[in-house]
């Protein structure tokens, strides 16, 4: 108990720091960018569009288990650990946060911008380093402009990069599992035409 308090107190200190000491033009001009950037998916979805139409086979399997990736984030995050863990957002505790973004409605952890994000990153990376590696970069861009945007603590954001990237992890590693429901079925609608 006494070092879940004492997580908490540097969490909402780190995430002072960010939002107030770090502020600067550069970053009030690009962290805003970066979050709309992560808003729903968007980039993923463009990366896994562009992936599909030019990356031939394994391009398009990179795609299609990005996607699948992307999907599951969204609803293990928001879905299910949002409700359950219940924190609010850090513009409710302190009144000085200055928002650079649009306040969301939901609960802070994890983030869902970080988990949508590091999902279909950790995937791109699993098929292809070069890739990956800028995927798994601009994930980490995106997940730190939740924080000096003002709408996530940096523990947030580490939840979201954790459950992002188990969930990317667990999507390649059981591709061959997805392939046969697949398989099936495309058998079973074969069959009912």
């Amino acid at each position: 108990m006494v070092f879940f308090k004492w997580l908490l107190t540097m969490d909402g200190r780190l995430f002072y720091t960010v939002t107030h000491a770090w502020r600067n033009p550069l970053f009030d001009l690009t962290m805003p960018f970066l979050t709309h950037l992560g808003a729903g998916g968007l980039i993923w979805l463009f990366i896994a569009f562009a992936l599909a139409v030019f990356g031939r086979g394994r391009g398009r399997k990179a795609a299609f288990l990005a996607m699948v990736a992307l999907m599951l984030g969204w609803f293990f995050c928001d879905e299910v650990l949002k409700s359950i863990v219940a924190r609010p957002r850090p513009f409710l505790r302190w009144t000085d946060v200055r928002i650079l973004a649009d306040k969301p409605l939901q609960y802070s952890f994890p983030s869902g911008h970080t988990t949508t994000s590091f999902a279909p990153a950790t995937v791109l990376f699993r098929k292809s380093k070069s890739i990956g590696v800028a995927a798994l970069a601009l994930a980490a861009l995106i997940g730190f402009s939740r924080i000096y945007v003002g709408v996530h603590y940096p523990l947030d954001v580490l939840g979201g990069v954790v459950l992002g990237g188990l969930i990317g992890w667990l999507v390649v590693r059981y591709e061959e599992v997805l392939d046969r429901i697949i398989i099936r079925g495309k058998k079973v609608m074969a069959h009912k035409k």
